[in-house]
């Protein structure tokens, strides 16, 4: 089980990496994002911020059990408001996906970790 928990992990942390790279370099298709859901650039910024920060605390997470746990749920709460986010905006389809299916994972990953502790 801790395999799992692992494996979730590392792709969790992967994905709020480059999401945070995203954000960061001014991504042309992140800045496109930021204005369809009409998230001012200060608060786009320190979600990227946190991005980073989880992805940092899922990875140390692998060594000290309960940060792993804090992490995940903290993407999981970080993921169901961007898909709130989205559906505010009437975002949906193929757009809503990516944070849907990280929704998913941070709580697959928040269970395992949980279990693994």
């Amino acid at each position: 089980m801790f395999v799992l928990a692992a494996v979730l992990s590392v792709v969790l942390a992967v994905a709020m990496a480059y999401s945070f790279a995203r954000k960061a370099t001014g991504a042309s298709s992140s800045m496109e994002l930021r204005d369809r859901l009409a998230v001012p650039p200060t608060l786009w910024s320190t979600i990227g911020v946190l991005e980073l920060f989880a992805a940092l605390g899922l990875l140390a997470g692998l060594l000290v059990a309960w940060l792993g746990v804090a992490a995940a749920a903290g993407v999981a709460l970080l993921m169901a408001g961007a898909v709130i986010a989205h559906l505010r905006r009437h975002i949906a389809g193929a757009a809503l996906t990516p944070p849907a299916v990280l929704f998913g994972v941070a709580v697959a990953a928040t269970i395992t970790r949980t279990v693994t502790s």
